[in-house]
């Protein structure tokens, strides 16, 4: 009897401990949460936006390759690529979908209502129907927005201080977008309320607006001002080429139009928008629902200058402005 007590007693024993040494593997080997990262191609904006996302990340006690995976998916400039990349994000069954701009927030909306997916957007998520509204995004979405056409009038603003003598702009958008035409319309009116002349260039194609830019005769105090357009954003290096033929100054949104040959530019910072979808992430990881998460406004925006333009164009930049840039490449 009692070397039976003792048998069981020794069994038990080794029942528990390999119990106990099985949890302890199950929980060592326990997969980290994935992040897949969805682009539609890599330009500043995108590398920026991540690096913010990683450094946010960090800051809130993740450590890449140990309790989180990060894997990043790149369309290239090519649009058909982003359903084959987001498709196999979600076969894969990634913890959370993280992604830049409209396209491929799209992209992700699509091939998903379970996965949560978290943007960095300069525009108005609302409005492109990315989400239901900003403090109620519903679905398995949530993001920063930097809702480029709620800040036009800062960016007359920052304009009229860089160029101070500026007395017209120039505005080139495609007649044939809702959302251009609205973004237009925006810049029109804060223009006004500066005192500032606006010439509308509505077009409906590449070759138009080529053809309508070359035409411009420029004269004193004009400047083309961007308004976010996908057509026109599709040949800045033809307006930039024409804009430094005459002598024309340009003030774009975002530093990235701006290094490619913009005088100046003035939007949201994708780093910052970054750091802030870090903490977006956490709190789904951590298990809030994306949709009950509201949309964040971008907090943050940089005024940028391009002071070799400036130098070509024989532009004097206000020393002040040169001061309170956030950067100026020279």
């Amino acid at each position: 009897m009692k070397k039976t007590f003792l048998f069981l007693s020794v069994m038990t024993l080794i029942l528990l401990l390999l119990g106990f040494s099985g949890v302890e593997a199950g929980q060592g080997s326990r997969t980290p949460p994935r992040i897949g990262i969805l682009i539609p191609e890599s330009l500043r904006p995108e590398s920026q936006a991540i690096k913010g996302l990683r450094d946010g990340l960090k800051e809130l006690g993740y450590k890449e390759g140990k309790n989180i995976l990060v894997e990043i998916r790149n369309a290239k400039g090519d649009r058909a690529a982003l359903k084959p990349a987001v498709d196999e994000l979600v076969g894969k069954k990634f913890n959370l979908i993280f992604t830049t701009g409209t396209r491929a927030t799209q992209a992700a909306k699509t091939a998903t209502t379970e996965i949560p997916i978290v943007f960095t957007h300069p525009a108005d998520p609302v409005a492109l129907g990315l989400v239901k509204s900003m403090e109620h995004p519903g679905g398995n979405i949530t993001g920063v927005a930097g809702l480029a056409s709620q800040m036009t009038g800062k960016r007359m603003e920052a304009l009229k201080q860089t160029i101070p003598n500026v007395r017209r702009v120039h505005i080139f958008f495609d007649a044939n977008n809702k959302f251009s035409q609205e973004n237009f319309a925006s810049a029109q009116k804060e223009a006004q309320k500066l005192g500032i002349e606006v010439a509308a260039h509505g077009v409906k194609a590449a070759d138009e607006l080529k053809s309508s830019l070359g035409q411009l005769q420029k004269t004193e105090g004009d400047v083309l001002f961007h308004v976010p357009d996908d057509l026109v954003e599709g040949q800045v290096d033809f307006i930039f080429e024409m804009a430094r033929q005459k002598g024309l100054p340009t003030m774009f949104n975002e530093e990235v139009w701006v290094i490619k040959g913009a005088l100046a530019g003035f939007g949201p910072s994708y780093y910052q928008m970054g750091r802030q979808a870090s903490r977006l992430v956490d709190k789904i990881l951590k298990g809030q629902s994306a949709g009950e998460i509201p949309v964040e406004r971008a907090v943050k925006f940089d005024l940028v200058i391009n002071f070799r333009v400036a130098n070509t164009m024989g532009l004097t930049i206000p020393p002040s402005v040169l001061k309170k840039a956030d950067k100026v490449i020279r």
